[in-house]
């Protein structure tokens, strides 16, 4: 019987060869994989974790200080002094930055500029000389919502006595920001002396003379001083003035400012940067203080071939909106004119209510 013919060995051997080179293959293959996702995973750097970024709160806040505004007939000079000292104060005390302001910054103007210099407070305020003695009033504006923080009112009668109002103003910022004053290191003693807040460099002794020569008596020519004014509980703050028709840029700023002092002379004033209309920001004017009323006027400049006639319309309202009362005056300046109207009210409103 015929059997089959022998296979060569080497084709015997053919599909054990094949078998053995695949699963090498595979095996090679599947440990190649391991060790290049174990080199991917030893070369990428470990996630980093979080770190503790610088809390606001550590940033200096930034605080712009205009010139207050003086009482028509004394030296102008006063309130860039007095703006002069509570910035080297603030300054010297540290913890706050102060910048520069520019020469000419209207009071309307105020928060637009400080939100310009990127500040998150800015401070202005009032002087009124009262005998041998200054009534400071200080405010310390949020640039962020126009919102008076802060009011106070001093009598002042020297350098010495400005200076420590601008602590208080100080302390009641870093609260604002969440910060105790005791986190906060003072700067050395040999630290420069600040440059001043308006653009010009004003010595301490220069400050000192015009303090002086406002706030001191000059021979005996003066009377004696007045007796303070017993005024109402209930405040009254002073909204920018707007205008009916065509007025005068200066003078709608002249009578924001106579309105101030104006009222002040009567009742407990202050002044708020909101600039929207009165009625409806009522409530945002008057914030958690609402003992107080709101102060709004008109004024209304009438071409005349001679001395010009100006009205001036004062509306004050509850922190309701709501009308307490209106009163008009007449006059050939501005002044005149707020004065008659602010005088008018005080008779029909003595308690401002």
């Amino acid at each position: 019987m015929r059997g089959r013919p022998d296979i060569p060995s080497r084709w015997a051997k053919k599909p054990l060869l094949m078998l053995k080179n695949f699963w090498l293959r595979r095996i090679f293959g599947t440990s190649l994989l391991c060790a290049s996702l174990a080199l991917v995973t030893a070369a990428a750097p470990p996630s980093p974790a979080p770190s503790a970024t610088p809390a606001a709160i550590e940033q200096m806040p930034v605080v712009v200080i205009y010139p207050f505004d003086v009482q028509t007939g004394v030296d102008v000079r006063l309130g860039a002094a007095i703006a002069q000292i509570l910035a080297q104060e603030m300054i010297a005390a540290g913890g706050i930055t102060v910048p520069a302001v520019p020469q000419g910054v209207k009071r309307a103007n105020f928060l637009e500029n400080a939100r310009t210099a990127h500040a998150d407070f800015y401070i202005s305020g009032y002087v009124t000389p009262v005998g041998d003695h200054a009534s400071v009033v200080e405010q310390v504006v949020s640039v962020e919502s126009g919102v008076i923080l802060f009011s106070q009112t001093a009598q002042v009668s020297s350098v010495a006595d400005v200076a420590s109002q601008s602590l208080l103003a100080r302390e009641q910022i870093l609260a604002f920001v969440g910060r105790g004053t005791e986190n906060v290191e003072t700067q050395p003693s040999n630290t420069p002396a600040p440059t001043s807040t308006n653009g010009a460099q004003m010595p301490l002794t220069g400050i000192s003379s015009i303090v002086s020569s406002v706030f001191k008596h000059k021979g005996a020519a003066r009377g004696p001083s007045p007796a303070p004014i017993v005024k109402p509980s209930r405040g009254i703050i002073v909204a920018p003035v707007t205008a009916s028709g065509a007025v005068v840029a200066a003078d709608l700023a002249n009578a924001s400012h106579e309105l101030y002092f104006a009222l002040n002379a009567r009742f407990n004033a202050q002044t708020t940067a909101i600039t929207s209309n009165v009625a409806q920001s009522a409530d945002a004017i008057c914030g958690a203080n609402r003992n107080n009323t709101i102060a709004g006027g008109t004024l209304t400049e009438l071409p005349t071939h001679g001395k010009p006639q100006i009205t001036f319309t004062l509306t004050v309202y509850t922190c309701f909106g709501a009308i307490l009362g209106t009163s008009s005056g007449k006059g050939s300046t501005v002044k005149s004119a707020v004065d008659s109207a602010v005088a008018a009210y005080a008779t029909d409103h003595p308690d401002n209510s």
